[in-house]
């Protein structure tokens, strides 16, 4: 642009100077070809053009628009690269001035922070609110440089996590001043992972813990004083030693059934099986525990059930946790149900297994599958309940496709409700 300023300029000085009538027509043309950026066709007036030595000027003018026109299609052509190539990452791309003004943002960061709508000519304050981001853009402006850094958004009523990234860039068109791209990448998911495996091990460590310190506190108790210890006591610090070592038992293999699932989600040993069948099993293998004439299993099973695709071996371990923790934890119960039935859109099978027993608090539910979760901690350790049972059944119903929720009041028993999809072929 600057060198066709300067070739306005000499041919008005040329017009200046010749004064002719035909030079000023020829120069008036060439003005216009420069103004429109469109190359001066030399038609008739070639001859007066040679005549009054303008042929070259002509040439030059016509060499200049073309090498404009084609720097300005090469320049359209890779902003448009660059702007199909923003649009299409995941990451909030933002190009700001230094009051916060957006001069651009990408597809994602209008998707991200605007349900999609344009945010260009808004203060960034008024769209991103979070406090974290604004002190990283202060240290970047105050130190033209900052490390990639991790903040926090407060949107839609919850906590987004993002990595944040700044750098200066060149505006060429306005006269080298200088913009901010601020990137974020998203890592809420990350972030919430993190938290898990950090509580996961707190709560690993604290499990394997106690039943250690147990252990190894009456071994060398045994083993210390040995001679005077009498023999019932050396019976009763025994059992406390074998019943901790069975619950150290139970954790690991509930904990490596855990990770089994959680990493091998293929592992499942689908095929056609009977339900029905299934539920008879299990309650003919606890009634020996009932209390008789107090305590009752009843099993109710919808007769348009047919067999279907399950694995049986998962299942069952559905219904014995389940049935075990009505014995453990609400053994005063005197009804045990086990039911099936099909949706009303006859696509999943609906289980439940439902106890009279005393009942959950109401703020205890939606924590229930959590791993390591008690009702009553202290209660829950003397029945020698790991904390793994329903979040192993959860995830066993999740990979079969199904979805899992508890019902309670207290005093009046509680219900574990699960769904399977009906399908009578593996492939399904």
């Amino acid at each position: 642009m600057n060198l066709l300023l300067l070739v306005i300029i000499l041919l008005l000085l040329i017009l200046y100077i010749l004064r002719g009538r035909e030079s000023e027509k020829i120069i008036q043309q060439l003005l216009e070809s420069v103004d429109q950026k469109r190359r001066f066709l030399l038609k008739e007036s070639s001859a007066k053009i040679q005549f009054k030595s303008l042929e070259r000027l002509v040439l030059s003018v016509n060499t200049l628009i073309d090498d404009h026109a084609t720097s300005h299609s090469e320049t359209s052509g890779f902003s448009n690269q660059v702007e199909a190539t923003l649009s299409s990452i995941q990451e909030a791309v933002f190009v700001l001035n230094d009051e916060h003004i957006i001069e651009y943002a990408n597809e994602s960061a209008e998707r991200i922070f605007n349900f999609g709508r344009e945010m260009k000519s808004v203060r960034l304050e008024s769209m991103v609110r979070s406090r974290s981001l604004l002190e990283y853009l202060a240290k970047f402006k105050k130190s033209r440089s900052a490390p990639m850094d991790q903040i926090s958004i407060e949107l839609g009523g919850e906590t987004l996590w993002f990595e944040a990234s700044c750098s200066k860039i060149s505006r060429s068109n306005l006269g080298g001043v200088r913009a901010t791209l601020l990137v974020l990448h998203e890592i809420t998911r990350l972030k919430q992972l993190e938290v898990m495996r950090t509580d996961f091990v707190a709560n690993v460590s604290h499990e394997l813990r106690t039943p250690l310190t147990i252990i190894k506190g009456f071994s060398e108790t045994l083993v210390d004083d040995h001679d005077s210890l009498s023999d019932e006591a050396k019976i009763r610090f025994t059992n406390k030693i074998k019943n901790n070592a069975e619950r150290l038992h139970l954790l690991v293999e509930d904990l490596l059934t855990l990770s089994r699932l959680e990493s091998q989600p293929d592992q499942l040993d689908y095929s056609v099986q009977a339900l029905d069948k299934l539920m008879q099993e299990v309650q003919e293998s606890y009634s020996d525990r009932l209390i008789k004439g107090e305590q009752t299993i009843k099993l109710a099973f919808d007769s348009e059930i047919q067999p279907f695709v399950f694995d049986r071996y998962r299942i069952n371990q559905v219904l014995d946790n389940l049935v075990e923790n009505a014995f453990r934890y609400a053994s005063e119960f005197t009804l045990l149900e086990l039911s099936a039935e099909l949706s009303e859109d006859k696509s999943y099978i609906i289980c439940k297994v439902s106890d009279d027993g005393p009942g959950i608090p109401k703020k205890s539910l939606p924590h229930l599958f959590e791993r390591f979760y008690r009702v009553d901690k202290g209660r829950s350790k003397e029945k020698g309940g790991t904390g793994l049972g329903l979040s192993i059944l959860k995830h066993i119903i999740l990979l079969h496709g199904g979805v899992v929720r508890a019902e309670s009041k207290v005093g009046e028993g509680t219900s574990i409700i699960f769904s399977l999809p009906y399908s009578n072929s593996v492939e399904d």
